[in-house]
C-alpha cells in the first residue's frame, strides 16, 4: 500500500460518500473506486458496503483507521523534516513540562541562536507522561520533566528544584502570612494544571487526604491566562511550580510556600538510554545545562528555586 491509497482510505471513511470524497480529493468518482478496490484485494478485507445511507465502514476498515492515521502521521513528520533539511539547518526537539522554556526566558532562545544559528529549537509544552513518552517514541530527542525518572529506559540530568507555590490574591488572609500549613486550605477553592500533572496530583493530594480539610476545586485547567484571572478576581488560590508562577502572576497576586521548604520536585533534562544524541542535540544539551547552573547560582530567582 501507498500513502495515496491510504489517503484516499481516509476520505472515504470520513465523508461515507464516494462522490463526496472523489471530489474533495479532485479525482474522478471511478478514480476513487479504482483506489479503494485496490488497497481491499492487497489488505485481502472489504473496507466498505454499500446502504441505502450511502457507504458504511466495515468493523474492519474501522479496526484499520487508526492504524493507517498513525501511518498518515509519520509521513507527515518525515516531510516536516525534509522541509526542514531543505533550509540546511539541524532540529533538536524537546517535549517540556509548560512554561520551562519560559522561565528560562527569552534570552536563553536568543544567544541559543546566537551562538548556534545552524540549530532550531522545536519546542512542545505538555505534561510529564505525554513528554515521557514521546522521547520513548522517537518523536522527541528530550523531555524536560520531574522526577523521578526511570533509569532503566532514560538517562537524566539535573536542571533545577522547583518548590511548589500558591498564587493568591493579596487581599486573601492567607497572603498575610509567611508560611502556608495544609490546614490553612480548608474551606478554599483552588486550581491548578490538573490530574494529568505531577505538581497538581500531588498537590490536592497532600490537601485531600489531610483531615479536616474541605477545599473546592471548580475546575482543572492549564490556561493560565484564565487562572491569573480568577486569582486576581479572587475567586480562586492557584497551585503551581514556582518556576511557573514567576511569569504568570498579576499586579495584585503574591507567592506563597507551605511551612515544609522540601515540598517540591527537581527538574530534569532526559534522553533516551542507550540512544547516541546527534551534534545538534549535544550542543543543546551542554548549552542547557551550562545556563541551569548560572541560574541555580544565587540570584534574584534564588528564592523561587532554594529549598
Amino acid at each position: 500500500m501507498n500513502k495515496k491509497q491510504l489517503e484516499y482510505f481516509m476520505e472515504t471513511y470520513h465523508y461515507r460518500n464516494i462522490q463526496v470524497a472523489a471530489d474533495n480529493l479532485y479525482i474522478s468518482h471511478q478514480g476513487l473506486s479504482r483506489v479503494i478496490r485496490s488497497l481491499e484485494d492487497e489488505l485481502g478485507q472489504a473496507l466498505f458496503v454499500r446502504s441505502n445511507r450511502g457507504l458504511e465502514p466495515t468493523d474492519f476498515a474501522t479496526t484499520l483507521l487508526p492504524h493507517i492515521q498513525s501511518l498518515l502521521d509519520t509521513y507527515a513528520r518525515i516531510e516536516g523534516v525534509q522541509t526542514l533539511a531543505g533550509q540546511e539547518k539541524s532540529v533538536v526537539t524537546v517535549y517540556a513540562l509548560d512554561h520551562v522554556l519560559g522561565y528560562l526566558g527569552a534570552e536563553f532562545i536568543l544567544r541559543f541562536h546566537e551562538e548556534h544559528p545552524d540549530i532550531t529549537l522545536s519546542v512542545v509544552d505538555t505534561t510529564d507522561e505525554l513528554a515521557l513518552n514521546s522521547l520513548s517514541s522517537c518523536h522527541a530527542d528530550f523531555a524536560i520533566v520531574n522526577g523521578p525518572i526511570d533509569n532503566t529506559r532514560f538517562n537524566c540530568e539535573e536542571l533545577f528544584y522547583s518548590r511548589y507555590c500558591y498564587r493568591i490574591h493579596k487581599d486573601n488572609p492567607l497572603a498575610k502570612k509567611e508560611h502556608l500549613t495544609v490546614e490553612d486550605f480548608d474551606g478554599q477553592r483552588l486550581i491548578g494544571k490538573g490530574r494529568e500533572y505531577n505538581c497538581f496530583r500531588k498537590n490536592i493530594d497532600k490537601l485531600v487526604l489531610a483531615e479536616g480539610v474541605n477545599i473546592n476545586i471548580p475546575i482543572e485547567t492549564s490556561d493560565e491566562e484564565l487562572t491569573k484571572e480568577l486569582v486576581e478576581r479572587k475567586l480562586a488560590i492557584a497551585v503551581t511550580y514556582a518556576f511557573s508562577a514567576l511569569n504568570h502572576c498579576g499586579p495584585n497576586t503574591v507567592i506563597r510556600y507551605l511551612d515544609d521548604p522540601g515540598y517540591g520536585q527537581t527538574i530534569y533534562l532526559v534522553e533516551r538510554c542507550n540512544t547516541l544524541p546527534t551534534k545538534a542535540g549535544r550542543t543543546f544539551k551542554n548549552f542547557l545545562l551550562n545556563c541551569c547552573l548560572l541560574y541555580t547560582s544565587p540570584s534574584p530567582r534564588d528564592g523561587l528555586l532554594s529549598r
